[in-house]
């Protein structure tokens, strides 16, 4: 099993707050099943999730807007969802959050049903991240919030500036970096730099392809001292000088050490979109558009932002978020972030076997 990659060695909102200094806020949000106890009176909405991933203060808006209470289950795994929507268990949802790389899957299986726009408000939203190739024409997925693969480095230990996968893989041996490298333990995010480099699409190379290149990789295995989630102390401090992250642990590392440097490394990396969909047999489902539409406004978005750390799709997000928030830039990959280099990896029942297996052989060869 895979967890998904933000969540994969992320730490926890209340510890990225932590880390910046920041008070936490907001109330503990109660995890039940559908059908559990935490109904309102009037209503029932019953959403499948990550956790801690919508703002308490606007569930608590929603509750008293529409009288209520959101009924969240949780996941830690895409598969752990999609196995769960494939199964009687999964009866009963209105509203799930699958990322990116999913969507094509769980409506290939006939677990989602198509949205209707008419009774959705999209023009908020960041034109960037609808109509990717995973969802063509937002048929079935809205967009919640965002992240990329990028890398966190010390300059003094690499010995220069990263731009490029290729300056990333360059830097293994040195000597400063060497052996405190972390790696991704998704085989994709592992592998798909390489492909990139040799000008395939991870989404279409083939099982050879996806093979050659993990050789390349394993190559450098050696070098590696972790796959497992990313302590942002442990980069800080210098245990780790040179690992592949998203945005957000990458800003909480940088509020730690700001000697420290990030890069979304070209000439192509990873967009991850985690999304909103209705299951295919919700029961709740006008429940479930009220709180899309809910959810899509401006305001509540800004509140997303700001409790979860990943960027809601708002457009224009940037200017709206307080200035004097620390480290702005990183919420949104850096200055000069160009979505045309981002690309999201779409699960191919054809060649996730061999990214896995791969993998595998990856974290063997390296000895973790």
């Amino acid at each position: 099993m895979t967890v998904d990659p933000k969540f994969r060695g992320r730490p926890s909102r209340r510890s990225v707050l932590a880390l910046l200094g920041a008070a936490p806020a907001g109330l503990a949000l109660a995890t039940t099943l559908p059908g559990g106890s935490a109904r309102a009176a009037g209503g029932e909405l019953n959403i499948y999730s990550w956790p801690d991933y919508f703002s308490t203060a606007n569930l608590e808006g929603y509750a008293r807007k529409s009288g209520v209470t959101p009924n969240i289950a949780t996941y830690d795994s895409n598969e752990t969802m999609f196995a769960k929507l494939n199964s009687p268990a999964g009866a009963g949802f209105d509203l799930v959050i699958p990322s990116s790389s999913w969507i094509r899957q769980l409506a290939d299986k006939g677990l989602l049903q198509e949205l209707d726009h008419s009774k959705l408000n999209l023009a908020s939203l960041d034109q960037d991240l609808l109509n990717r190739d995973y969802d063509p024409g937002n048929k079935y997925s809205i967009p919640k919030d965002w992240g990329l693969l990028g890398v966190v480095y010390d300059p003094e230990a690499v010995g220069g500036e990263i731009v490029t996968w290729d300056d990333f893989f360059k830097a293994f041996d040195k000597p400063g970096v060497t052996g405190k490298i972390r790696l991704s333990d998704t085989g994709w995010e592992t592998i798909g730099p390489q492909l990139w480099l040799e000008g395939k699409d991870w989404n279409t190379a083939t099982n050879d392809e996806i093979r050659a290149a993990g050789e390349k990789v394993k190559a450098l295995a050696k070098h590696v001292k972790s796959f497992s989630g990313l302590d942002p102390n442990a980069v800080a401090n210098g245990a780790i000088t040179l690992a592949q992250t998203n945005n957000g642990t990458a800003r909480a590392i940088i509020g730690l050490n700001p000697k420290l440097k990030w890069v979304v490394p070209g000439p192509f990396s990873e967009l991850w979109v985690d999304n909103y969909a209705i299951p295919k047999d919700a029961p709740n489902l006008d429940q479930a558009y009220d709180f899309l539409a809910y959810q899509l406004q401006p305001e509540v978005q800004l509140a997303e932002t700001q409790y979860v750390g990943f960027p809601a799709a708002l457009a224009g997000l940037k200017e709206k978020l307080p200035a004097d928030t620390k480290n702005i830039d990183l919420i949104f990959g850096g200055k000069d972030l160009d979505f045309k280099k981002l690309t999201s990896f779409v699960v191919n029942p054809e060649t996730i076997g061999t990214y896995l297996q791969v993998q595998t052989e990856i974290q063997a060869a390296a000895g973790g």
